[in-house]
């Protein structure tokens, strides 16, 4: 009995002895692939458990309809306060096929990225008044804004510049991005290549922890999505983004490199994935990757592996059951 009980505590989640929700910023493009709206929905169903804090989601691209996209789904969800912000100027154009279409076919008030505020600012802003080292930042996107942030100067919102800002108010940044262990295909597509100035500033400057989480074999082991295409899903705007975005896929299903991003962020690598605590992720000029294993760099980690046992299809059951739970939440 008394070993029944100890596994029985352990399967107890941790929130349920005190901890706090998760202080999640999400940074997203929401536009050339679906996986952010899967993403951003699941973040929604984690701060509805009560397991994260959505403080703000920033926008890397731009492309007008991505922030009123990430509009409807917090509207969606409940959330149509959360702020966002956008990238300005000199960031990444990515088309969409859907972005537009759920701006125009479901509420949203933010109306167009341009009317959205600009992200390094919001950052700031929502920085500044945090805990120390309390916030998790994700990217799910081009890491434009993330890097302009470490640019800033120092403000009337923080005597801090914005390299010092992060190192007292962030914990550690989670970034989707690469295919691991290398990925020398220079064709811009993925995350860190459309911007790979910024990719390698934020690689390398960033004062805490990153941990990297990868993209390729790894995501598709996790097909996601399908949940969507239940009747009951019919008419919300995840299923609408999902079936226009696969239009002539011939699937009702999508990889997961940006959900892994948001688990890993909210909960952790366990129980699904192995971290890499050894080694650096490199960057080239061009954005493309490698993971060396020497240098070792002390802030970086890589999860790109399934812990050992674990069925990559049961852990896509277990996303898809965080796409679609709904409640009103912080």
């Amino acid at each position: 009995m008394k070993n029944a009980v100890m596994v029985l505590l352990c399967l107890v989640p941790l929130l349920s002895f005190g901890q706090q929700p998760v202080k999640i910023i999400l940074d997203t493009d929401m536009d050339s692939d679906v996986d952010d709206v899967g993403a951003l929905s699941m973040l929604h169903s984690l701060a509805s458990a009560g397991e994260a804090d959505i403080l703000a989601v920033m926008v890397s691209s731009l492309n007008p309809w991505s922030a009123p996209a990430v509009d409807v789904l917090n509207t969606y969800f409940g959330r149509p306060g959360i702020p966002i912000g956008n990238v300005k100027r000199f960031g990444v154009y990515h088309p969409s096929r859907y972005a537009r279409m759920l701006a125009e076919t479901f509420p949203q008030q933010v109306g167009s990225g341009e009317k959205a505020p600009e992200a390094t600012g919001l950052y700031r802003q929502i920085l500044a008044r945090q805990p120390d080292h309390s916030v998790v930042i994700v990217t799910i996107g081009d890491l434009t804004n993330v890097a302009r942030l470490l640019s800033s100067a120092p403000d009337t919102i923080s005597s801090l510049s914005g390299e010092a800002l992060v190192a007292k108010k962030v914990k550690h940044l989670v970034a989707m991005g690469g295919r691991y262990p290398v990925e020398l295909d220079a064709w811009p597509n993925g995350n860190f290549k459309p911007d790979p100035a910024s990719t390698r500033q934020v690689v390398s400057q960033w004062p805490t922890k990153i941990i990297f989480t990868g993209g390729g074999v790894f995501a598709n082991a996790i097909p996601t999505g399908k949940i969507y295409f239940e009747s009951a899903q019919e008419k919300t705007p995840m299923r609408r983004a999902y079936e226009t975005f696969l239009v002539g896929w011939n699937r009702n299903y999508h990889h997961s490199a940006d959900m892994i991003a948001v688990y890993v962020a909210v909960r952790g690598p366990e129980p699904y994935f192995k971290i890499q605590e050894q080694g650096t992720n490199h960057i080239f000029e061009n954005g493309t990757t490698v993971w060396r294993m020497e240098p070792d760099d002390k802030r970086h980690a890589l999860v790109n592996e399934f812990a050992e046992g674990v069925d990559p299809l049961e852990v896509a059951r277990k996303f898809d059951e965080l796409l679609i739970k709904k409640g009103v939440g912080k």
